[in-house]
């Protein structure tokens, strides 16, 4: 915000002020030093780096918000078709910069691949730093010869790294899980929250999966689908203490899952690309954010971003 000082002309005492300088000079100097450099970041600017021996097209996510959090966003863990997938696990690319086939490529401030599966799919993805939030944009093309229905991409979330989101491990019939992440974990559901905590299944299944209202189930994996349904393409998770939340949104998703049956204490949601004809190209956009405030700020932010 700029400062102004107002000057008095006509019958008004002459400036003290040193150096020569009127009062009206003040005003134009303290205007100046007001104005933010154009290269000024917000101050909860986030950071991204490569992470060195990921499966998953990884990055490693650092906020201000939380310094000493480092969130592993695993850009792509395998794309699904139905109930098949095409391969887990197999984004696999140097610790340094390339040429963006099967390597980062950045220019700029845009990171990005591309990453062919042998099984008929090519994936693409563009990350762009944008203040508090990565800009997602993916893009998946079909090159085999029979259409994909039914397609969605993996992403994942572990909070491993991340103390205050990482949730305290409690044991239940001799195992241990890692469900207290629940109560800080929400979907959206007639315009509120609905925590995985308060769901039927929240208080002991640890592979827990929503669908969209209105989707068929999807039939996947380890996943086990509540009787729960959501209505926005958004998961949020908020941190121990409350103050920050790291939320995912998308254009479309039809599926969000959280895996508190391990360390890494996980959360996904799964942007949804539909039905692929042969040689042709869907694209979904999406952001990853880390937000100050809880569930309620990041859903008006996400409403205002996908206006």
């Amino acid at each position: 915000m700029a400062l102004f000082v107002a000057t008095t002309h006509g019958n008004s005492k002459k400036s003290s002020l040193p150096f020569g300088f009127s009062s009206l000079g003040v005003s134009v100097v303290l205007m100046l030093l007001a104005i933010p450099p154009a290269h000024a970041e917000s101050p909860g600017s986030l950071e991204i780096s490569l992470r060195p021996g990921s499966k998953a097209g990884g990055l490693n996510v650092r906020s201000p918000r939380c310094p000493g959090d480092v969130f592993d966003f695993r850009t792509c863990e395998g794309v699904v078709s139905g109930s098949r997938d095409f391969g887990l696990f197999q984004v696999k690319m140097p610790a340094t910069f390339g040429d963006g086939n099967k390597s980062w490529k950045k220019e700029g401030d845009t990171w990005s691949y591309s990453w062919p599966y042998a099984a008929g799919v090519d994936v693409h993805v563009v990350v762009q730093p944008d203040r508090d939030s990565l800009k997602l944009t993916y893009t998946l093309k079909n090159t085999g010869t029979n259409v994909l229905e039914a397609v969605q991409l993996h992403t994942c979330i572990p909070t491993t790294e991340a103390p205050s989101f990482f949730p305290p491990p409690t044991v239940q019939a001799g195992k241990t899980n890692w469900l207290e992440l629940y109560k800080r974990l929400c979907v959206w559901s007639g315009g509120q929250p609905l925590r995985f905590s308060d769901t039927i299944l929240g208080s002991s299944e640890v592979h827990l999966a929503l669908v969209r209202r209105g989707a068929a189930p999807v039939k996947w994996g380890w996943w086990v689908n509540g009787p729960e349904t959501f209505d926005q393409p958004l998961i949020a998770l908020t941190s121990r203490e409350g103050g920050v939340t790291v939320a995912l949104a998308f254009e479309q998703a039809v599926w969000a899952s959280s895996n508190v049956g391990d360390d890494r204490a996980c959360f996904h949601l799964f942007p949804w690309f539909g039905r692929i004809e042969p040689g042709r190209s869907v694209t979904v956009h999406g952001r990853l954010y880390v937000l100050a405030g809880g569930p309620q700020d990041a859903f008006d932010r996400v409403q205002k971003d996908f206006r």
